[in-house]
Protein backbone atom coordinates (compact mmCIF):
# COMPACT_ATOMS: atom_id res chain seq x y z
CA UNK A 1 0.00 0.00 0.00
CA UNK A 2 2.69 2.34 0.50
CA UNK A 3 3.90 2.17 -2.72
CA UNK A 4 0.05 3.34 -3.78
CA UNK A 5 0.20 6.21 -1.22
CA UNK A 6 3.62 7.31 -3.03
CA UNK A 7 2.00 7.72 -6.88
CA UNK A 8 -1.46 8.62 -5.31
CA UNK A 9 0.54 11.73 -3.29
CA UNK A 10 2.09 12.81 -6.42
CA UNK A 11 -1.06 12.48 -8.30
CA UNK A 12 -2.78 14.53 -5.59
CA UNK A 13 -0.20 17.26 -6.54
CA UNK A 14 -1.13 17.54 -9.93
CA UNK A 15 2.33 16.51 -11.12
CA UNK A 16 3.42 13.98 -13.63
CA UNK A 17 3.68 10.30 -12.08
CA UNK A 18 6.82 8.05 -13.13
CA UNK A 19 5.48 4.58 -13.45
CA UNK A 20 8.46 2.07 -13.06
CA UNK A 21 8.36 -0.49 -15.28
CA UNK A 22 7.82 -2.78 -12.44
CA UNK A 23 4.80 -0.72 -11.68
CA UNK A 24 0.94 -3.05 -12.08
CA UNK A 25 -1.32 -1.58 -14.20
CA UNK A 26 -3.92 -2.45 -11.18
CA UNK A 27 -1.73 -0.34 -8.87
CA UNK A 28 -1.62 2.71 -10.61
CA UNK A 29 -5.31 2.20 -11.46
CA UNK A 30 -5.64 1.78 -7.49
CA UNK A 31 -3.22 4.90 -6.76
CA UNK A 32 -5.12 7.42 -9.32
CA UNK A 33 -8.45 6.35 -7.67
CA UNK A 34 -6.78 7.72 -3.97
CA UNK A 35 -5.99 10.68 -5.76
CA UNK A 36 -8.92 11.47 -7.66
CA UNK A 37 -7.31 13.79 -10.29
CA UNK A 38 -9.31 16.67 -11.19
CA UNK A 39 -10.91 16.94 -14.80
CA UNK A 40 -9.65 19.74 -17.23
CA UNK A 41 -11.86 23.55 -16.85
CA UNK A 42 -13.22 24.86 -19.21
CA UNK A 43 -11.46 28.41 -20.65
CA UNK A 44 -11.99 30.47 -22.90
CA UNK A 45 -8.48 30.99 -24.06
CA UNK A 46 -6.47 28.59 -26.00
CA UNK A 47 -4.55 27.38 -22.87
CA UNK A 48 -4.69 23.68 -21.88
CA UNK A 49 -4.15 22.80 -17.85
CA UNK A 50 -1.50 20.09 -18.24
CA UNK A 51 -2.31 16.65 -16.20
CA UNK A 52 -5.93 16.97 -17.16
CA UNK A 53 -8.36 16.19 -19.21
CA UNK A 54 -12.00 16.36 -20.16
CA UNK A 55 -14.65 14.09 -18.42
CA UNK A 56 -15.56 10.90 -19.39
CA UNK A 57 -18.18 10.82 -21.86
CA UNK A 58 -21.85 10.48 -20.64
CA UNK A 59 -24.05 8.05 -22.17
CA UNK A 60 -26.46 10.38 -24.48
CA UNK A 61 -27.79 9.62 -27.64
CA UNK A 62 -26.35 13.06 -28.84
CA UNK A 63 -22.51 12.19 -28.09
CA UNK A 64 -20.17 12.47 -30.67
CA UNK A 65 -17.71 9.39 -30.78
CA UNK A 66 -14.46 10.95 -30.45
CA UNK A 67 -12.15 8.92 -33.02
CA UNK A 68 -8.79 10.93 -32.48
CA UNK A 69 -8.34 9.25 -29.26
CA UNK A 70 -8.06 6.08 -30.82
CA UNK A 71 -4.95 6.92 -33.55
CA UNK A 72 -3.57 9.80 -34.00
CA UNK A 73 -2.40 8.66 -37.89
CA UNK A 74 -6.50 7.89 -38.73
CA UNK A 75 -7.33 10.82 -40.61
CA UNK A 76 -10.70 9.61 -42.66
CA UNK A 77 -14.07 8.34 -41.12
CA UNK A 78 -17.03 7.80 -42.37
CA UNK A 79 -20.01 9.32 -40.27
CA UNK A 80 -23.66 10.43 -40.19
CA UNK A 81 -25.14 13.86 -39.20
CA UNK A 82 -27.23 14.11 -35.75
CA UNK A 83 -28.05 17.39 -35.72
CA UNK A 84 -26.95 20.99 -37.92
CA UNK A 85 -27.14 24.82 -37.44
CA UNK A 86 -26.33 28.00 -39.23
CA UNK A 87 -24.56 30.15 -37.42
CA UNK A 88 -25.82 33.16 -35.70
CA UNK A 89 -23.85 35.47 -38.75
CA UNK A 90 -25.26 32.91 -41.01
CA UNK A 91 -22.08 32.50 -42.79
CA UNK A 92 -20.84 29.11 -41.56
CA UNK A 93 -23.11 25.87 -40.56
CA UNK A 94 -22.40 23.97 -37.27
CA UNK A 95 -22.65 20.18 -37.95
CA UNK A 96 -22.36 17.19 -34.74
CA UNK A 97 -21.39 14.02 -36.11
CA UNK A 98 -22.19 10.84 -34.53
CA UNK A 99 -18.12 10.17 -34.57
CA UNK A 100 -15.28 12.32 -35.30
CA UNK A 101 -11.58 12.22 -36.04
CA UNK A 102 -11.39 15.45 -35.99
CA UNK A 103 -9.57 17.11 -32.79
CA UNK A 104 -11.50 20.15 -31.60
CA UNK A 105 -9.50 22.59 -30.40
CA UNK A 106 -8.51 22.54 -26.24
CA UNK A 107 -6.48 21.24 -24.26
CA UNK A 108 -3.85 23.29 -25.43
CA UNK A 109 -4.22 22.00 -28.63
CA UNK A 110 -5.33 24.08 -32.02
CA UNK A 111 -8.33 22.69 -33.97
CA UNK A 112 -8.51 20.36 -36.88
CA UNK A 113 -9.15 21.39 -39.91
CA UNK A 114 -9.96 19.85 -43.13
CA UNK A 115 -13.32 18.66 -44.91
CA UNK A 116 -16.86 17.02 -45.08
CA UNK A 117 -18.06 15.23 -48.28
CA UNK A 118 -21.16 13.69 -48.94
CA UNK A 119 -23.09 12.26 -52.01
CA UNK A 120 -25.26 14.90 -53.78
CA UNK A 121 -23.86 18.14 -52.07
CA UNK A 122 -21.09 20.12 -52.39
CA UNK A 123 -18.38 19.48 -49.75
CA UNK A 124 -17.57 21.83 -46.96
CA UNK A 125 -14.29 22.69 -45.84
CA UNK A 126 -14.54 22.20 -41.75
CA UNK A 127 -12.66 25.29 -40.45
CA UNK A 128 -12.94 24.90 -36.72
CA UNK A 129 -13.86 21.97 -34.62
CA UNK A 130 -14.89 22.39 -30.80
CA UNK A 131 -17.11 21.07 -27.20
CA UNK A 132 -20.16 21.98 -26.66
CA UNK A 133 -19.60 24.35 -23.85
CA UNK A 134 -23.05 22.58 -21.73
CA UNK A 135 -22.04 18.99 -23.15
CA UNK A 136 -19.12 18.44 -23.59
CA UNK A 137 -19.78 14.79 -25.29
CA UNK A 138 -21.15 16.85 -27.88
CA UNK A 139 -18.21 18.05 -31.15
CA UNK A 140 -19.44 20.96 -33.03
CA UNK A 141 -17.61 20.89 -36.63
CA UNK A 142 -17.97 24.79 -38.44
CA UNK A 143 -17.98 24.68 -41.84
CA UNK A 144 -17.80 26.82 -44.79
CA UNK A 145 -19.00 26.49 -48.20
CA UNK A 146 -22.60 26.04 -49.57
CA UNK A 147 -24.22 25.57 -46.43
CA UNK A 148 -27.48 26.12 -47.54
CA UNK A 149 -27.70 22.20 -49.18
CA UNK A 150 -26.47 20.88 -46.27
CA UNK A 151 -29.42 22.13 -44.06
CA UNK A 152 -31.73 19.62 -42.33
CA UNK A 153 -29.49 16.59 -43.94
CA UNK A 154 -29.56 14.67 -40.17
CA UNK A 155 -28.61 11.13 -41.16
CA UNK A 156 -26.72 12.11 -43.87
CA UNK A 157 -23.66 10.10 -44.58
CA UNK A 158 -20.42 11.64 -44.67
CA UNK A 159 -16.53 11.51 -44.70
CA UNK A 160 -14.25 12.96 -42.86
CA UNK A 161 -11.21 14.04 -44.15
CA UNK A 162 -8.75 15.56 -41.58
CA UNK A 163 -5.78 17.87 -43.10
CA UNK A 164 -3.02 15.00 -42.17
CA UNK A 165 0.27 17.73 -42.28
CA UNK A 166 -1.53 19.89 -39.95
CA UNK A 167 -2.61 16.42 -37.57
CA UNK A 168 0.79 15.29 -37.87
CA UNK A 169 2.65 18.95 -36.95
CA UNK A 170 0.05 19.62 -33.76
CA UNK A 171 0.90 15.60 -33.01
CA UNK A 172 4.72 16.53 -32.53
CA UNK A 173 3.85 19.77 -30.76
CA UNK A 174 1.51 18.20 -28.54
CA UNK A 175 4.04 15.13 -27.63
CA UNK A 176 7.04 17.91 -27.41
CA UNK A 177 5.38 19.63 -24.52
CA UNK A 178 5.09 15.94 -22.94
CA UNK A 179 8.59 14.91 -23.31
CA UNK A 180 9.45 18.40 -22.03
CA UNK A 181 7.81 17.15 -18.80
CA UNK A 182 10.03 13.91 -18.49
CA UNK A 183 13.13 16.54 -19.43
CA UNK A 184 11.98 18.31 -16.12
CA UNK A 185 11.82 15.61 -14.02
CA UNK A 186 15.18 14.19 -15.43
CA UNK A 187 16.77 17.03 -14.40
CA UNK A 188 16.21 17.36 -10.76
CA UNK A 189 12.93 19.79 -11.07
CA UNK A 190 9.51 19.13 -9.58
CA UNK A 191 7.95 21.65 -10.39
CA UNK A 192 3.66 21.15 -10.92
CA UNK A 193 2.94 21.22 -14.71
CA UNK A 194 0.45 24.12 -15.28
CA UNK A 195 -1.04 25.49 -18.62
CA UNK A 196 0.60 23.92 -22.02
CA UNK A 197 0.26 25.99 -25.32
CA UNK A 198 1.21 23.52 -27.95
CA UNK A 199 0.49 25.78 -30.85
CA UNK A 200 3.08 26.65 -33.51
CA UNK A 201 3.25 30.28 -32.95
CA UNK A 202 5.42 29.79 -29.85
CA UNK A 203 4.53 26.50 -27.86
CA UNK A 204 5.21 26.53 -24.16
CA UNK A 205 4.81 24.67 -20.97
CA UNK A 206 4.28 26.69 -17.58
CA UNK A 207 5.44 24.91 -13.92
CA UNK A 208 3.92 26.12 -11.22
CA UNK A 209 7.36 26.63 -8.78
CA UNK A 210 8.01 23.98 -6.04
CA UNK A 211 10.40 24.25 -2.77
CA UNK A 212 10.71 20.02 -3.37
CA UNK A 213 13.65 19.14 -5.99
CA UNK A 214 16.10 21.18 -8.16
CA UNK A 215 15.99 25.04 -7.42
CA UNK A 216 17.02 27.58 -10.09
CA UNK A 217 17.27 31.30 -9.60
CA UNK A 218 16.15 33.18 -12.72
CA UNK A 219 18.09 36.36 -12.10
CA UNK A 220 20.75 34.68 -12.94
CA UNK A 221 21.48 34.62 -16.28
CA UNK A 222 23.90 31.96 -16.07
CA UNK A 223 22.18 29.47 -14.21
CA UNK A 224 19.47 29.56 -16.73
CA UNK A 225 21.48 29.44 -19.53
CA UNK A 226 23.01 25.84 -18.29
CA UNK A 227 19.07 24.79 -17.47
CA UNK A 228 18.15 25.71 -21.13
CA UNK A 229 21.44 23.81 -22.04
CA UNK A 230 20.60 20.66 -19.83
CA UNK A 231 17.15 20.73 -20.71
CA UNK A 232 18.08 20.78 -24.83
CA UNK A 233 20.20 17.67 -24.06
CA UNK A 234 17.96 15.46 -22.12
CA UNK A 235 14.94 16.61 -25.23
CA UNK A 236 17.67 15.16 -27.67
CA UNK A 237 18.48 11.61 -25.89
CA UNK A 238 14.87 11.11 -25.23
CA UNK A 239 14.35 12.12 -29.15
CA UNK A 240 17.06 9.87 -30.24
CA UNK A 241 16.27 6.77 -27.92
CA UNK A 242 12.75 6.97 -30.01
CA UNK A 243 10.80 6.07 -26.74
CA UNK A 244 6.88 4.74 -27.46
CA UNK A 245 4.25 6.65 -26.53
CA UNK A 246 1.24 4.89 -24.26
CA UNK A 247 -1.97 5.62 -24.26
CA UNK A 248 -4.34 3.76 -21.40
CA UNK A 249 -7.05 4.54 -19.56
CA UNK A 250 -7.41 4.35 -15.92
CA UNK A 251 -11.41 4.80 -14.07
CA UNK A 252 -12.43 6.73 -17.65
CA UNK A 253 -9.08 8.77 -17.57
CA UNK A 254 -7.14 8.44 -20.89
CA UNK A 255 -3.17 8.93 -19.87
CA UNK A 256 -0.18 9.42 -22.05
CA UNK A 257 2.93 7.75 -20.60
CA UNK A 258 6.41 9.00 -22.10
CA UNK A 259 9.60 7.18 -20.51
CA UNK A 260 7.12 6.14 -17.22
CA UNK A 261 6.34 9.12 -16.85
CA UNK A 262 2.41 9.11 -17.02
CA UNK A 263 -0.20 12.39 -17.45
CA UNK A 264 -3.75 12.70 -18.18
CA UNK A 265 -4.35 13.99 -21.58
CA UNK A 266 -7.11 13.69 -24.36
CA UNK A 267 -4.78 15.18 -27.15
CA UNK A 268 -3.46 13.51 -30.43
CA UNK A 269 0.78 12.41 -30.21
CA UNK A 270 3.07 10.70 -32.07
CA UNK A 271 3.56 7.20 -31.66
CA UNK A 272 7.25 7.18 -30.76
CA UNK A 273 9.60 10.29 -29.67
CA UNK A 274 11.72 10.17 -32.82
CA UNK A 275 8.62 11.72 -35.05
CA UNK A 276 8.56 14.75 -33.22
CA UNK A 277 12.42 15.66 -34.70
CA UNK A 278 14.57 18.61 -33.17
CA UNK A 279 13.38 20.32 -30.49
CA UNK A 280 15.08 23.79 -29.23
CA UNK A 281 14.07 25.04 -25.90
CA UNK A 282 14.48 28.78 -26.52
CA UNK A 283 13.92 30.27 -22.82
CA UNK A 284 12.97 29.69 -19.43
CA UNK A 285 11.40 32.72 -17.28
CA UNK A 286 9.14 34.17 -14.91
CA UNK A 287 5.62 34.34 -15.85
CA UNK A 288 3.14 35.72 -13.30
CA UNK A 289 4.65 33.85 -10.03
CA UNK A 290 5.06 30.93 -12.94
CA UNK A 291 7.67 29.30 -14.65
CA UNK A 292 7.58 28.90 -18.44
CA UNK A 293 9.54 27.02 -20.64
CA UNK A 294 9.45 28.01 -24.10
CA UNK A 295 10.36 25.56 -27.13
CA UNK A 296 10.38 24.92 -30.77
CA UNK A 297 10.04 22.52 -33.70
CA UNK A 298 12.72 22.58 -36.48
Amino acid sequence: MAAVMDISYVCSLGLPVHVPAKTSKALLAEALQVAKPVQSLETTQDVGVAGQVDPPLQSSAAASKPLYMDATYVFQCQSSIEHSKLSEDGQALLVQLNQTVFHPQGGGQPTDIGRLLADGVPPLDVVFVSKDKVDQSTIWHECRGDVQHWLGKKGLEVTCVVDDARRRLCARLHSAGHLLDVAMMAAGFRWKPGKGYHFPDGPYVEYLPSEEGRQVDLKDTKAKELVLQELASKMKELIDRNVPTGIGYVDGTRTITMDGVACGCGGTHVEFSGEIGEVTIKKIQSKQGNIRVSYALA
